[in-house]
């Protein structure tokens, strides 16, 4: 009996401290024999949302000039590639056969207004003859008639100078507005007929970028969403653009409605035709749930499941969730269902797991390492 209550006392001893020793180890134990994993903190945030668009760039103005008038090219005073400011003199007609008509029109607008000033002073005398009875009524009534004839002849001979000036002076093609020549389609003595071009101007100085935007995202763009351009041309710049205009017509084969940008082009490196992809930063009315797409694993239905850690005893564990997406932003996917802002998902790590295993967090994407 001696024996078998020293025994007892004995494994009393050894035996609790150890279950005691081994319980407090087992978060260390398991731990060490966990599955490494890299995870990602979700946190929902209304944050900018890419939305990438590729266009061509067109001339905000581009102009196939004419003349006003029919007439020889007497001088060309621009080339392809010249630079010309609004007004500059590009073309000038030979005015010649212009400014003999025009000479003509004065000389008769002349002598209609010398024979005005005479039925005038004969009007005059008429009314203060007619006053004293030394003439008729009848005849300074013609006098007065006669006097407004000669008025409205002169004005009309006013008017035809003023016409014939105006022609002369459209035998001149003055620049619209500021750009470059980009085409030239007559030369110096041939014959120049209105509304066939002789010159191609571009103003280049702002250009426009035309882009596609889907259905589901034309509601998010704005006057005040922040667009970024980039071209293959400048493949080291980020331009700045606005939106101009958005064209609320869908195109019902393409399912997208048109957005016009306007590019700052000052510097005149950008040129019609150029391809270009804007970036549109939008963003959502509400505040989005983003994953990484890492973290999405297919499940055996078809649907979509992420594994997310939560400690348990001490202890990190794995647990499916199961998620409901919605668009794709950038990197990242949209969850409506399935997770919320402070959850914890594997994003590397996660092709092997199973439900409740343990975990070991070896990287946290986005944060500082704890």
């Amino acid at each position: 009996m001696t024996t078998g209550f020293a025994m007892e006392r004995l494994t009393r001893f050894w035996i609790h401290p150890m279950v005691g020793l081994l319980a407090a180890l087992a978060p260390a134990l398991a731990a060490a024999e966990a599955t490494p994993v890299t995870v990602q903190t979700i946190e929902a945030s209304r944050a900018a949302a890419p939305l990438v668009l590729s266009g061509s760039f067109t001339a905000r103005q581009r102009s196939d000039l004419s003349t006003s008038v029919a007439g020889l090219v007497q001088e060309l005073r621009v080339d392809i590639g010249d630079t010309v400011k609004t007004g500059d003199l590009l073309i000038r007609l030979d005015p010649e056969l212009a400014d003999l008509q025009l000479s003509r029109l004065r000389a008769a607008q002349a002598e209609a207004e010398a024979l005005r000033d005479e039925a005038r002073r004969q009007a005059e005398q008429a009314k203060v003859l007619a006053q004293s009875g030394d003439l008729s009524a009848s005849l300074a009534q013609t006098r007065i008639a006669e006097a407004a004839t000669s008025e409205a002849q002169s004005a009309s001979r006013q008017a035809e100078v003023r016409e014939q000036a105006a022609r002369v002076q459209r035998h001149e093609l003055r620049a619209p507005y500021a750009g470059v020549i980009t085409g030239r389609y007559t030369d110096t003595g041939e014959w120049a007929v209105p509304g066939t071009p002789v010159l191609e101007l571009v103003d280049l100085a702002s250009l426009r970028l035309d882009v596609q935007v889907p259905q589901a995202r034309f509601a998010d763009i704005g006057p005040d969403t922040t667009v970024t351009v980039r071209t293959p041309a400048l493949p080291d710049r980020k331009l700045d653009a606005t939106v101009e205009a958005t064209v609320p017509v869908s195109d019902p084969t393409a399912r997208t409605l048109r957005v016009r940008l306007v590019v700052d082009n000052a510097d005149r490196q950008l040129l019609p035709g150029m391809s270009a992809q804007a970036d549109f930063h939008v963003r959502s009315a509400d505040a989005l749930v983003l994953a990484p797409r890492d973290a999405l694993v297919r499940r055996p239905d078809g649907a979509f499941g992420v594994w997310v850690v939560n400690e348990e005893d001490g202890v990190l564990r794995a647990s499916a969730r199961r998620v409901r997406t919605g668009r794709t932003v950038g990197t990242d996917v949209e969850i409506r269902e399935g997770l919320s802002d402070g959850d914890r998902v594997v994003v590397r790590g996660n092709e092997g797991l199973s439900d409740g295993q343990a975990v070991r967090i070896v990287d946290r994407i986005g944060q500082p390492d704890a």
